[in-house]
């Protein structure tokens, strides 16, 4: 008994097997601790999956400003649907749309419960996360004009593409904008660009020829204006010619007392009858073998017939369109554009900086600078900028920017390739300028070659990620889809 007795005491004092013991009964609460953070991690994965799936709801709700609200409950519905399929992790309840007209505020929230598979031993059959995304829709003001080449080459089933681009997008804006925010111009370009005959002899446009160059390539000195009103059956068809450097691309206010800022009409002179020339249209008047000075003789003009475009000859492209919200306006004169001509971008952009101005010659736009109106440009070219250089008394083609033996380019060439760098020189000048105006600027190249083309215009983009090349029709309207998608200007307020 003795012996038994002092087992039984050594027994009551060994410790050494109690971890063992406390680990078994631990065991069970470890597991669980240990399954329980995997589906916690699957509830985070569900809760991440459901914040993506709200915020695409409250963005294509925020989109469409006259939404109701059984058709806004509808289309989330349809988005988490589509965004968060059956066999994603967590199961979607409880969806709940507020509209805040008041302050234009969209609000989205929902639940996912997720089935655990661990916390399911001590009773916890699920996890339930929360999220709710809300979106502010844009309170700024959009004021864009669309730069758009509507030269020759455009000719066909581009120019059809690119209508139907330049509908999307109008579509698309007008769709997801208040009309009273947006505005929308249009400037179609070849060599040049049409303002409208409307403005005739405005005062803007030099009616008393005060400019230098009003008379450049006529002798006598001649108003233009007097010039068209001589001919008998040709009339300005409303195109205008650049204005002498800086002022060609830049947003000068037009100043009678400073005649240089006058804008000019665009008239072609006759060409003359001696030598290759591209436009002669009526004779000369006069004899001798100086091909400059016929082509200069100003009196040839009193009370003569031209043959084709006469002095318009160059003069192809539709009228600008202002600053508008009324879209039916801009969707017609995307509808009538043709293609016609050669291509002058820089020319182009310099008028959609200034339909974009708040001053003549177009005044619709508000200040450069209010930081409540976002200006943006579209600029789209399907080619290289051209101007034609000539074996002749002229040096080459009359352009937007006049003959360049005049310099009016800043250098006198007769070579087309480097009149064309001329030009691509002052096209990086003028997309500086538009961005230096805080303009946001896309710019988009359609089935373009040249990899030269594509780098200019990528750079004139305000990023490298606003310029889209489209070799294709798909992906011109891509493009558009893409550009009017960033212009919707909505953020995620939490």
């Amino acid at each position: 008994m003795r012996v038994l007795g002092r087992v039984l005491v050594r027994f009551a004092g060994d410790r050494s097997g109690n971890v063992a013991m406390i680990f078994s009964l631990l065991l069970v609460s470890l597991a669980v601790l240990a399954g329980g953070a995997v589906d916690l991690n699957q509830a985070m994965n569900a809760r991440t999956r459901l914040s993506q799936a709200l915020d695409a709801a409250a963005l294509a709700i925020g989109v469409q400003t006259s939404i109701g609200q059984d058709s806004a409950t509808e289309l989330a519905g349809n988005f988490l649907a589509a965004n968060y399929p059956d066999r994603e992790i967590g199961t979607v309840r409880n969806i709940a749309v507020t509209l805040d007209n008041e302050n234009d505020r969209v609000r989205v929230q929902a639940e996912a419960a997720v089935d655990t598979m661990f916390l399911g031993l001590i009773g916890i059959e699920e996890l339930t996360v929360h999220w709710e995304s809300e979106v502010q829709r844009a309170r700024r003001g959009l004021e864009l004009v669309m730069v758009l080449d509507n030269t020759g080459s455009m000719g066909g089933s581009k120019i059809a593409s690119l209508r139907e681009a330049g509908l999307l997008l109008t579509d698309i804006l007008f769709e997801s904008s208040d009309p009273e925010r947006l505005a929308i111009g249009l400037v179609p370009f070849s060599s040049t660009v049409n303002v409208g005959t409307q403005y005739a002899r405005e005062w803007w446009l030099d009616p008393d020829g005060l400019n230098p160059l009003h008379s450049e390539n006529f002798v006598p000195a001649a108003n233009r204006w007097d010039l068209f009103d001589a001919i008998d059956n040709r009339a300005w068809a409303g195109c205008v010619e650049a204005r002498a450097i800086p002022h060609d691309i830049e947003d000068t206010l037009p100043d009678p007392n400073r005649p240089e800022t006058l804008f000019l009409p665009y008239f072609a002179p006759d060409e003359s009858d001696r030598g290759y020339y591209s436009n002669d249209y009526m004779d000369d008047r006069m004899g001798g073998y100086d091909e400059r000075a016929r082509m200069r003789n100003s009196a040839k003009y009193a009370g003569r017939d031209a043959s084709g475009a006469g002095p318009n000859w160059g003069c192809s492209a539709r009228p600008i369109t202002p600053l508008t919200n009324r879209r039916a306006t801009i969707d017609d004169a995307i509808e009538d554009m043709i293609a016609s001509g050669t291509t002058n971008i820089p020319i182009g952009v310099s008028w959609g900086v200034r339909v974009l101005s708040p001053q003549a010659p177009f005044s619709e736009g508000s200040a450069f600078g209010d930081e409540d109106v976002i200006k943006a440009m579209v600029i789209l070219t399907d080619g290289d900028n051209v101007m034609t250089g000539r074996s002749n008394q002229n040096y080459s083609d009359y352009s937007g920017y006049g003959y360049s033996r005049d310099g009016r380019l800043g250098l006198v060439s007769s070579s087309s390739t480097t009149l064309a760098d001329t030009l691509d020189d002052r096209l990086a000048d003028a997309c500086e300028y538009a961005r230096s105006l805080d303009i946001r600027v896309y710019t988009i190249t359609f089935q373009v070659s040249s990899n030269s083309t594509r780098n200019l215009m990528r750079d004139c983009a305000t990023t490298p990620w606003l310029y889209y090349d489209s070799p294709s029709e798909e992906a011109l309207r891509t493009a558009f889809e893409m550009i009017a998608g960033d212009l919707t200007n909505l953020r995620l307020s939490r």
